[in-house]
């Protein structure tokens, strides 16, 4: 597997379905290595964690002076001592599968093949066709017709020249299949590009037998990033009518570049008794905090994919509500398309929040049921090993000899 960021070197959720998916694989007698980037990780965090055990599991850290690899990656679209690691793991490793992630401050070039091997690429954003990777322009709004470069200004970054080379192309025709979790992400993929693409929903690992009280009781849940793409600036100037409607209280458990501003508006909002920021939390009382919501709140402006919070919710009977970008409502209908609301519309959020206090005992039964069928470690690689074993079939068929039987 390659991936920019793996834990504990990582920033989204992206990094931490990839390390689920590799230790699933590993206990199940795979051999799995991942190639991450240091780089990528002090770029943007500058301090190095401790490398954390990864069960059964290979990791090849990237590192070079001054970080140089993430940059070159992503002025150039690849990183040449990048290359060369990943063409001697192929060469040492022999795989039968390589399996892509994110690989944006890893380079593209490492999409190209450099054996039989069935070659996968999970989307778990927009980066194919997006060099924000999240599909949105000016902050806010869903970009539908590309304007890349004048983009990348706006956001003071450089522009990715190489993404109109043919290099590019020709790597992205390397991609045997593509693997979406969402079908509103593969749709928007496959209409830019010519790719064979499936949708299987990402997974979270079933939650911790014993949980224990978060000691919280008759509130709603923020989980993720503090930026304005995910809503939160929307969702606590909207809270003061909700709490005011409902009586529920607000968690925000998250950090990121507005902070500061959240403490203020809570303050300017006069929201102090009814809102608490709690920071980033550790997984226990993340898990205990989401079981003892009354629900958990998904105010996305950007198109989230597939947000492993919202599948952590339901894997302990939370339900979600949250708005109506991107992949979010293809999760939220495996409960009722009544949780998902519209910024566009006034007083949906309310609407929403209400249907869910309404059916609240229902909808936690459905919850469970969404996540074992949909949403579970055994969901997903049911549908992975089908896909592994068609293609490694169809690769096999494609090498065989002339007149050679099938064994």
């Amino acid at each position: 597997m390659t991936s920019t960021f793996y834990p504990p070197y990582h920033i989204g959720g992206d990094a931490v379905h990839v390390k689920y998916l590799a230790e699933e694989l590993a206990k199940r007698g795979h051999e799995v290595h991942v190639l991450h980037s240091l780089d990528a990780y002090s770029v943007k965090r500058r301090q190095i964690p401790r490398q954390a055990e990864s069960k059964g599991v290979f990791t090849h850290p990237m590192g070079t002076p001054f970080s140089l690899s993430a940059y070159e990656a992503y002025v150039f679209g690849g990183a040449s001592p990048v290359t060369r690691r990943f063409h001697t793991l192929v060469k040492e490793t022999k795989p039968e599968i390589v399996h892509h992630h994110n690989v944006s401050l890893l380079g593209y070039k490492i999409l190209r093949k450099r054996s039989s091997y069935l070659n996968l690429y999970t989307a778990h954003d927009y980066w194919l066709i997006c060099p924000q990777s999240n599909l949105l322009r000016r902050g806010n709004r869903i970009c539908e017709k590309a304007s890349c470069i004048f983009c990348g200004l706006a956001y003071k970054k450089p522009p990715q020249l190489w993404r109109y080379h043919t290099g590019f192309k020709e790597a992205i025709e390397d991609i045997d299949i593509l693997i979406a979790p969402s079908n509103y992400l593969k749709a928007k993929i496959t209409h830019e590009l010519p790719i064979e693409a499936v949708t299987i929903p990402n997974f979270v690992p079933t939650p911790p037998n014993r949980i224990a009280p978060s000691e919280f009781s008759n509130y709603l849940i923020y989980v993720g990033a503090l930026e304005e793409h995910k809503g939160i600036l929307l969702l606590l100037e909207a809270y003061k009518e909700l709490a005011n409607y409902t009586g529920l209280k607000l968690a925000i458990v998250g950090d990121g570049m507005l902070r500061r501003k959240v403490d203020r508006l809570i303050h300017e909002y006069a929201l102090e008794s009814i809102v608490i920021s709690l920071g980033w939390v550790d997984r226990s009382l993340l898990y205990a905090l989401l079981r003892d919501a009354t629900g958990l709140v998904i105010p996305s402006v950007c198109p989230d994919n597939a947000p492993l919070v919202s599948l952590e919710a339901l894997s302990v009977g939370t339900s979600v509500v949250g708005s109506d970008r991107g992949g979010l409502p293809e999760i939220l209908s495996t409960l009722d398309r009544e949780l998902v609301f519209s910024w566009e519309h006034n007083g949906d959020l309310r609407r929403a929040v209400g249907f869910l206090l309404e059916n609240y005992e229902n909808l936690a039964k459905k919850a469970y049921k969404a996540y074992r069928e949909n949403f579970s470690a055994e969901a997903y690689l049911t549908s992975y090993a089908k896909l592994l074993s068609t293609h490694l079939h169809h690769e096999t068929s494609q090498c065989r000899k002339p007149n050679e039987p099938d064994k």
